[in-house]
Order: C-alpha cells, then structure tokens, then sequence
C-alpha cells in the first residue's frame, strides 16, 4: 500500500490507477492498521474487477 507495487512485492508491477498510492505513502503504523480493521468490518463485494491495462 505504501510502496504502489502489487500485493506488496518488491518485484510486482507497479499499483495502476485509479490506486493513487502515492497519497498513502507516508501513512503510519497505526493509519494503515486502522484503514485494515475498517476494510475487514465491510461486506465484501462479489464482482469480477478487469484485468489490468498497461497504458
């Protein structure tokens, strides 16, 4: 999440938008573990996302 590479691998291709990772760059510890707990108290959705386009 702060490092704008996929799944967090350092090998992985960079995160493409609409993900503005850059914005969460410089989030703490303790804003990352708190933006975790929310995503996981929400319902998941059921949707098929695209596959990514290289621009």
């Amino acid at each position: 999440m702060r490092n704008g590479r996929f799944k967090g691998s350092d090998n992985g291709r960079h995160l493409l938008p609409p993900m503005s990772w850059f914005n969460y760059a410089r989030l703490t510890d303790d804003d990352v573990t708190a933006i975790f707990a929310y995503l996981k108290s929400t319902k998941p959705v059921k949707n098929v996302p695209p596959a990514p386009v290289q621009f």
